[in-house]
């Protein structure tokens, strides 16, 4: 296979990963994210700031005015404890005959299970025993009746706990967004995003209302600080094995994900694989409620 080949193979999955990755990755923006393409290695911890608003008060010429007292900034120190991977030998006879149509569906079908992996490790945080399993902080949902009505009687109880819709995410499992976008009129309310990207922003006041397929329970709804998600590049002190050690950055979140590819010395096997170090903690546990 030329190197000219190899070149155009990358670019082709690479080019494809990304643009998947970043409907894939949507349910991650409803956290707090602290991604970049910084180098770390695996172990190393990163401070994941809490995005949460400021408090509004009334103008005092001496205490409240446009010379800001520096506020302490919310902060969770996270891990950078996960590190996933996938990946595919790259035979002979791929090699010498490149199909542009066969990288391109490695890419759509491996950026799907790099998202599920992320996400499935970050939404495994919201349970009883890192939020509250009092009836405070969870909230009792039907899937027969769930729809229009259903959520907004939902919103009145998010509020009466304390959390603001405007500044919230409303996460649901499949059959839950299913249900409630059979009852949406597409024209109104999401359109073809809803569909597509398995988001319905501003629908009764919500931020936004998403699909998290990688969720269990019927769902949850959360402000941005409730989760705390920090994510590093990886890279090598030597690249000389390599022949290709690089890294995509999915442009919405800035997550970064290396790619690989790498000619093993002892059998002369080509590998080629994308993996994404990365960590996730809970930040505010008053942020966030469980639907149960």
């Amino acid at each position: 296979m030329p190197n000219t080949d190899t070149n155009t193979a990358v670019e082709l999955y690479s080019n494809k990963f990304i643009s998947g990755l970043t409907n894939a990755l949507a349910p991650l923006r409803a956290f707090s994210l602290d991604l970049s393409d910084e180098v770390k290695e695996p172990g190393e911890t990163v401070n994941v700031p809490l995005v949460s608003a400021d408090t509004v008060a009334d103008w005092n010429d001496d205490t409240n005015n446009y010379g800001r007292t520096a506020a302490t900034l919310a902060c969770k120190t996270v891990a950078l404890n996960k590190r996933k991977i996938c990946g595919f030998a790259i035979t002979i006879a791929q090699m010498a005959n490149f199909r542009p149509n066969y990288w391109e569906g490695k890419a759509e079908l491996n950026q799907k299970e790099m998202a599920d992996a992320v996400l499935t490790s970050v939404t495994d945080l919201v349970t009883g025993a890192n939020f509250g399993d009092t009836d405070a902080k969870k909230l009792a949902v039907a899937l027969a009746p769930f729809g229009r009505k259903a959520v907004a009687a939902l919103r009145a109880k998010i509020v009466a706990a304390g959390l603001i819709p405007g500044k919230s995410v409303l996460a649901l499992n499949p059959d839950f967004f299913s249900a409630l976008l059979a009852d949406l009129d597409s024209q109104i309310y999401g359109g073809r995003e809803s569909i597509v990207g398995g988001a319905i922003p501003g629908l009764l006041g919500f931020r936004s209302i998403i699909e998290v397929p990688q969720y269990a329970s019927p769902g949850f709804v959360c402000h941005p600080d409730a989760i705390a998600v920090g994510s590093r590049k990886i890279t090598p002190a030597d690249t000389t094995p390599y022949r290709e050690f690089g890294s995509m950055i999915e442009p919405e979140t800035g997550l970064a994900i290396n790619r690989v590819w790498y000619t093993a010395g002892t059998t002369g096997q080509s590998n080629f694989s994308t993996e994404c170090l990365y960590g996730c903690d809970v930040g505010n546990a008053d942020a966030l409620l469980r639907l149960v």
